[in-house]
């Protein structure tokens, strides 16, 4: 490892934590600077280990730590020395808590003994079961489609729908709020890729008419239903009109949506009523649905080319079969509790409304996470320490994960917090942004 000292700043240290995790800094930009031997392919992976395990020894670095009990709205981080905090959960996406719920687990239990835990195979050879079967044709009659189509995980699923289904003579527009999966299949998929600024229909009609202009190939808009880090839904009723006007096809990303929006919770295409309207539906189940895995659902002609066509299936194990049961209960669950959804909307808005009331200005949350902005950068380290100190755990983000002076936390809710802790971390929040002179 090189001579490379750690700053003693807090602030420094944790802004160097992140750009630590920018491969092209890294590579490019910190190994030269720092003597790091070009010529040994894993020089520069022991530099970066050493560097992570004196971040993490500093306590400064909260990212990746273990949780050593079930999920849900409280539970034990263990720290690097060993020692286990009992903490309330406000990084987590299992929105309804469904990974914990124990009918889940025994549908799951059902099932292991008759199809093992793993598929042992590829979809496309041998690793496509009757259960995967059954839940593709329930994700196909409940969200309004022809077919459905398993993938090994949310973000396969959506890029390797767009890298599957776009070439270089096709143009893919995209959200400049877009997840990584949305850009990674549109740039794997070898086509033009434009940008519209976030949630701007008069930005999309320019890229749709600028596209259709150019009279080459086909038009996918892909666009997410809700963005969690913005904190609002995309205007699908006005999205579709232009979508369609200029014949392009529109994909739509639920993974932030889904358990959240809709009267069943099936997202944000549900929410606008336009099930019939959009061409392709996509999403997680790592989130409400708390398992793991990823889905489409559309025209069957398209699925079955997806099926053949996307590298994600034809080169990864399919999804295990114990998950799928899993998975096919909590779909179950969601749309026959709609308290599940009640309590967590009453949780956004309480949560909301507690930090209104403290002085915050917070646009109307729309998603499953209250987006908190401090909007001071040299603070958040020290900030999020003291979150941490006091039983909260929260993940701070900052540049460059969002631009410089837009600092904030994305606090996940649950249906599972109660008042109680609400309430406590309202009161931690209003002396830390006391302490820190923001409020």
């Amino acid at each position: 490892m090189s001579d490379f000292e750690l700053p003693t700043n807090r602030a420094e240290l944790f802004s160097l934590g992140l750009k630590l995790l920018d491969k092209d800094y890294f590579i490019g930009q910190f190994c030269p600077e720092n003597g790091v031997d070009p010529t040994d392919l894993f020089a520069k992976a022991e530099v970066f280990g050493g560097l992570m395990s004196e971040l993490r020894a500093s306590g400064r670095f909260l990212f990746g730590m273990p949780v050593v009990s079930k999920p849900g709205p409280k539970v034990l981080i263990e720290e690097p020395d060993g020692n286990q905090r009992e903490m309330i959960m406000f990084a987590s996406n299992d929105y309804l808590g469904l990974s914990a719920h124990p009918e889940v687990h025994a549908a799951i239990r059902e099932v292991v003994e008759n199809y093992g835990v793993g598929a042992g195979s590829s979809r496309v050879n041998v690793g496509y079961s009757g259960i995967h079967r059954s839940l593709e044709a329930k994700l196909a009659k409940h969200w309004g489609q022809e077919a459905g189509l398993l993938y090994p995980t949310g973000y396969d699923a959506i890029s390797s729908t767009i890298a599957a289904l776009c070439g270089p003579n096709d143009r893919v527009i995209i959200d400049a709020s877009s997840h990584s999966c949305i850009i990674d299949g549109a740039r794997r998929s070898g086509a033009t890729v434009r940008m519209f600024r976030h949630n701007d229909a008069k930005r999309l009609e320019a890229q749709l008419k600028r596209a259709s202009d150019k009279g080459e190939g086909a038009i996918l808009v892909v666009v997410e239903g809700a963005y969690s880090m913005d904190g609002d839904i995309a205007p699908l009723d006005t999205f579709v009109p232009l979508v369609k006007k200029y014949g392009a096809r529109l994909m739509v990303d639920e993974a932030h949506a889904i358990g959240v929006l809709g009267a069943r919770g099936h997202g944000a295409v549900e929410h606008f009523g336009l099930e019939d309207e959009v061409d392709l539906i996509g999403g997680t189940f790592s989130k409400s649905l708390g398992a793991t895995g990823g889905f489409v659902v559309g025209d069957a002609a398209v699925l079955s080319y997806l099926n053949y066509l996307s590298t994600r299936i034809v080169f990864s194990a399919a999804f295990p079969p114990i998950l799928a049961h899993g998975v096919s209960k909590a779909i179950d669950l969601m749309e026959a509790d709609g308290g599940l959804r009640e309590r967590l909307w009453e949780n956004i808005r309480y949560f909301s409304d507690g930090f209104r009331k403290l002085g915050l200005e917070l646009p109307e949350v729309e998603v499953g996470a209250v987006p908190v902005r401090i909007h001071k950068d040299g603070v958040m380290v020290d900030f999020a320490a003291d979150l941490y100190e006091a039983g909260i755990y929260a993940i701070p983000i900052v540049y460059p994960s969002v631009p410089h002076g837009r600092s904030m936390f994305r606090l996940a809710m649950q249906s599972g917090h109660t008042t109680e802790q609400l309430d406590y971390a309202l009161s931690v929040f209003e002396r830390l942004l006391k302490k820190y002179e923001i409020l």
